[in-house]
């Protein structure tokens, strides 16, 4: 008999959206499932539209917080699971059919193992939905690196990889030892995975792709935007990865963010780039990225 896999899902006011993401839930090949909604704060639309799925060959349990964020709300739903897996899909995201049978396959069916598994995904550029391309870049086995290094330092001008929420299974005993971050407002994957890999946990990925990633258009100069970067500079000094790890980080993830933040003028945010760029111990495995990186960040800074 299939074990029970938990399809965890945080939500609010996006039942556009949410709509999508169950159905691709339910068009699941993986037989054995359960739908745990988390509505994150007043929400009466979203709750009253999920009632129309009470007839649905899925479980479906509902939650609804104040507004807890997105960390606590992922943790609340792998609290009211009861499957022996949880995977996580944000409610913008969709699966594609076959992805938790490949996945439980890949992991040979193990709950009981300290492992986890991620796909590839097909996604597009904000705003250009037809042209779709696969990432990441470069995969888990070939990369032979930690999972810091995977996700932040660049082979040519792309970074190597990409992990992202809706890709992930993993087995819930591990979710309920090493919880999502409470009150992280960003980086939540990424912090989850460099926590698990210090735990010891395996990280294998299914190389095909078997979700779809909605990348959408951001407002530039918005408010909640403005130095969004320091958190993210912050969050990087708090957690355990490589050097090399540490300073890809800081040159893209951290740059870009001082690059685009229109509360500063364009001196002011040459002069953070470069203070961040000294900072950095020259690794001749990525000597070429840095320098890409500081370039581009250059030019971003200037023609905001």
């Amino acid at each position: 008999m299939q074990e029970l896999i938990s399809v965890v899902i945080p939500t609010r006011n996006r039942t556009d959206m949410l709509v999508r993401a169950i159905e691709s839930v339910i068009a699941q090949t993986y037989e054995n499932i359960e739908i745990c909604i988390v509505i994150d704060g007043e929400d009466d639309v979203t709750a009253q539209f999920l009632a129309g799925y009470a007839a649905s060959r899925v479980d479906m349990k509902v939650a609804q917080t104040d507004g807890i964020g997105g960390s606590a709300a992922r943790n609340l739903g792998v609290e009211m699971a009861a499957g022996t897996w949880i995977a996580f899909l944000d409610d913008d995201d969709e699966f594609l059919p076959r992805k938790l049978e490949k996945q439980v396959a890949l992991l040979g069916g193990d709950a009981d193992a300290r492992h986890l598994a991620f796909t590839s995904v097909e996604t597009y550029d904000p705003g250009k939905p037809e042209q779709r391309y696969m990432l990441p870049d470069v995969t888990w086995k070939e990369a032979q690196c930690s999972v810091g290094e995977y996700l932040f330092c660049r082979k040519g001008r792309k970074t190597m990889g990409f992990i992202q929420t809706s890709t992930l299974l993993i087995p819930r005993k591990l979710m309920l030892e090493i919880p999502f971050t409470n009150g992280l407002k960003k980086h939540q994957d990424w912090d989850l995975l460099v926590r698990m890999e210090s735990a010891g946990v395996a990280i294998k990925q299914l190389e095909q792709a078997e979700a779809i990633y909605h990348q959408h258009v951001v407002v530039s100069g918005r408010v909640g935007q403005h130095n969004v970067w320091r958190f993210s500079e912050r969050w990087m000094e708090e957690i355990t990865v490589s050097r090399a790890a540490r300073d890809s980080f800081l040159l893209s993830i951290v740059n870009r963010g001082i690059a685009t933040d229109q509360s500063m003028t364009k001196w002011q945010r040459h002069k953070e780039i470069m203070q961040r760029f000294f900072q950095v111990k020259w690794n001749g495995k990525y000597v070429g990225s840095y320098v890409y990186m500081l370039m581009i960040n250059w030019m971003r800074a200037y023609l905001k």
